[in-house]
């Protein structure tokens, strides 16, 4: 345990650069996964919905469906953890 302190002490890198990028890239590609099936999960939920008769929270309610919203989950949230690099506007 006290070799640890040292080292944290010292300011030795403790993860190589290589394995930051390769865990910031699979954490990137994961979070546009959830980006992707949300999007289609709202696009088909959208299309059954639309000219539906019943009420949409109880249906909802009634087949289990929970939006992140619903249990405290924010995309924006977890996409704001990913450093973003210089992007150019539009436009530009």
């Amino acid at each position: 345990m006290e070799e640890k302190l040292v080292k944290l002490r010292e300011g030795v890198t403790l993860v190589r650069p290589e394995d930051k990028k390769a865990v910031e890239d699979m954490y990137s590609d994961k979070i546009n996964q959830w980006r992707k099936r949300k999007r289609m999960f709202r696009d088909v939920w959208d299309t059954v919905t639309e000219n539906f008769p019943r009420d949409i929270k109880e249906f909802k309610e009634e087949l289990g469906v929970e939006y992140d919203e619903d249990v405290g989950l924010s995309l924006h949230a977890y996409s704001d953890l990913i450093p973003h690099g210089k992007k150019r506007g539009r436009g530009q």
